[in-house]
């Protein structure tokens, strides 16, 4: 999945497109944004149909645009967004004129928090200089920009491994080469059909996480896995609540790292599923939030900034992308 949104990603920043549309689970659309040095949303969960899309993880989901500019990303918003019958999350509240908080101006009044446990350890020097330098320059804007804490928020991952690939593999068990997908060559029976669509269908790092999906689902561990992360999902909705009564949105690195090379991470899937730290809180929350450009490392990878707001804030994010990085 982070493949193909790499390569949206870097369809916009090699200027073969106006914009790219993504899906975000855990940020894979924020992630490649920050990888390829452009503009990347997250919008709030329901904000944008899903209808026609793949499900992965239906309680996570969520469409979004890639763009070169604050402004572009704004005006594509504001036109996907809205309600649709046909996707039963999709949310009823009226579209705003994202575009016209595209604007690079004072942030005076606008509060800032920087969650200590979204620096993780083991970030890249660089990426932590650049949301600091990034943290300054709001500040010479006019925000009020603090440290603050998410107590809870390092259990999102787990919390997110458990339900997502739960829900993926019950979504994907209507591939089964009947209906949906790929279908084998000459099949002898229904149970060849099934078996041999799905193994040959499936890439290996889906089959993985069907299979720990599966696991999670399964009798006698659901209560120990899957319930026990979704009373963890809970605690992070509360602390997202609690720390939104003081600050208008939250700033934070999107990785611990730049774009690593093509199948680097092949051999070692934990550090590949670690990459989502600072992301998967949001989708766990159903909040927005987006990738702004900030800075270069010493090898000329780019680095992004993440900005993170309540649902149905993506105005106060635009607000704030467009301070920092220009309209």
């Amino acid at each position: 999945v982070l493949e193909s949104m790499d390569k949206a990603g870097y369809s916009v920043a090699a200027d073969q497109a106006f914009f790219s549309l993504g899906t975000d689970t855990g940020g894979s659309i924020r992630q490649p944004a920050s990888f390829c040095g452009v503009v990347g949303m997250k919008p709030t969960y329901g904000r944008v149909s899903r209808f026609g899309v793949v499900a992965f993880a239906s309680s996570l989901d969520q469409v979004g645009p890639m763009t070169r500019t604050i402004y572009d990303n704004a005006m594509v918003l504001s036109a996907i967004a809205g309600n649709d019958p046909l996707d039963s999350a999709s949310l009823p509240h009226p579209v705003p004129d994202y575009a016209a908080s595209a604007e690079s101006g004072r942030l005076d009044g606008i509060r800032i928090g920087m969650p200590d446990e979204l620096f993780v350890e083991g970030i890249d020097p660089a990426i932590k200089d650049a949301v600091m330098r990034a943290a300054q320059a709001l500040r010479e804007k006019g925000a009020t920009v603090e440290r603050c804490n998410l107590p809870r928020v390092e259990y999102a991952l787990p919390a997110y491994y458990i339900i997502s690939c739960a829900e993926a593999a019950s979504n994907l068990g209507k591939f089964n080469g009947v209906n949906f997908g790929y279908t084998t060559k000459n099949p002898q029976n229904i149970d060849e059909l099934y078996t041999k669509s799905r193994s040959e269908g499936f890439g290996w790092e889906v089959k993985r996480r069907i299979l720990m999906g599966t696991f999670a689902l399964s009798s006698g561990y659901y209560d120990a896995y899957y319930k026990r992360a979704q009373q963890v999902r809970t605690l992070i909705i509360e602390d997202y609540r609690t720390v939104f009564e003081r600050f208008d949105c939250l700033l934070a690195p999107v990785t611990p790292v730049t774009a690593w090379k093509f199948g680097e991470m092949d051999a070692d899937p934990i550090k590949m599923y670690a990459a989502d730290i600072c992301t998967v809180s949001v989708n766990v929350a159903g909040l927005c939030g987006m990738s702004v450009p900030c800075a270069k490392d010493e090898n000329g990878m780019p680095i992004g900034a993440q900005l993170i707001s309540k649902p149905l804030c993506e105005e106060t994010l635009y607000r704030v992308g467009a301070a920092l990085y220009g309209r």
